[in-house]
């Protein structure tokens, strides 16, 4: 980021509040909105993958780096899955910078481990987080943004929860549900002036693929470097120019939309569709009848 970008750009003058702000694709976004003239509320708690560990030096580093280049930002490390450490988040924003133009959800943690390994305390940690923060930050935001007549809140979901990727179970549930709640947020806030839009990442170099690209590094004797780009692992700041579109006046005519970002493609993640139809016969289904229907016509 140049110290020279953050002069009358796409986000001059609006308050961004970004969750998941200190590293990976939350500082990408970050550094990009700031770059872009965007005062930057960053909020991390600097806790592991898994949600263990706390420290503040985490936002504290991103602001300081923004604040270097010449950009306004304001750190944060409340704990956006607590009713009242969102709320903190939201009246900080509101209290240092006026207002709250555009949220982006981007706080995520995960567990690694077979369906049989994801125990209740885990499963619960993961949603809390993925989920219910990021409801917690809407309804939170969704006040200032009403009485404004006007923002944007954008979500993270993943690709993970609809091609069934193994040991990720919690993970890709919490992602469907934001999935989900983005098009319910759509309907509701739309009329209100408020557009809730949905990035997919697709492999980011992010410390979530950090081990996973590691260990095929080393069974594949080549450099990290080498299988990221057999892979197309893509670096946290190619999401970063679509975030800002979403965020701007430039895209204030998308909403209830979701857009996966793979390298140097953007598709359009569509709601699921109605598949395969058996119309029933007489007053009651048959089971042999659905076997042979169902089975002919749901073979792939």
């Amino acid at each position: 980021m140049d110290a020279d970008q953050i002069v009358m750009g796409r986000l001059q003058d609006k308050t961004v509040v970004v969750t998941g702000a200190g590293r990976g694709i939350g500082r990408a976004y970050a550094l990009a909105m700031a770059a872009e003239g965007a005062r930057v509320v960053a909020n991390d708690l600097g806790v592991d993958l898994t949600g263990s560990g706390r420290s503040s030096e985490t936002a504290e580093g991103v602001v300081a780096e923004i604040q270097s280049l010449g950009g306004q930002a304001l750190a944060s490390a409340v704990d956006i899955s607590d009713p009242a450490g969102a709320a903190e988040l939201m009246s900080a924003a509101v209290d240092h910078f006026g207002a709250i133009d555009a949220l982006v959800n981007n706080a995520a943690i995960e567990f690694r481990g077979t369906l049989e390994e994801h125990t209740a305390e885990n499963w619960d940690r993961v949603m809390t987080v993925n989920t219910r923060g990021t409801l917690l930050c809407v309804q939170q935001a969704v006040p200032y943004m009403r009485a404004a007549g006007q923002g944007s809140i954008l979500n993270t979901t993943s690709g993970s929860f609809w091609e069934g990727i193994e040991e990720v179970a919690a993970y890709s549930a919490s992602k469907a549900a934001v999935f989900s709640l983005t098009l319910s947020q759509h309907t509701e806030l739309r009329s209100s002036g408020i557009r809730s839009n949905c990035i997919a990442p697709n492999a980011t170099r992010t410390r979530m693929l950090e081990s996973w690209l590691a260990r095929l590094a080393r069974e594949s004797q080549r450099a990290e470097e080498e299988v990221a780009e057999e892979y197309g692992i893509q670096p946290p700041e190619n999401l970063a120019p679509l975030a800002i579109l979403l965020c701007s006046d430039a895209g204030r005519h998308i909403s209830g939309r979701i857009f996966e970002v793979q390298g140097p493609r953007i598709h359009e993640i569509l709601p699921p569709s109605r598949g395969i139809c058996v119309d029933r016969e007489g007053t009651a289904w048959d089971p042999d009848m659905l076997a042979r229907s169902l089975g002919e016509k749901g073979a792939r």
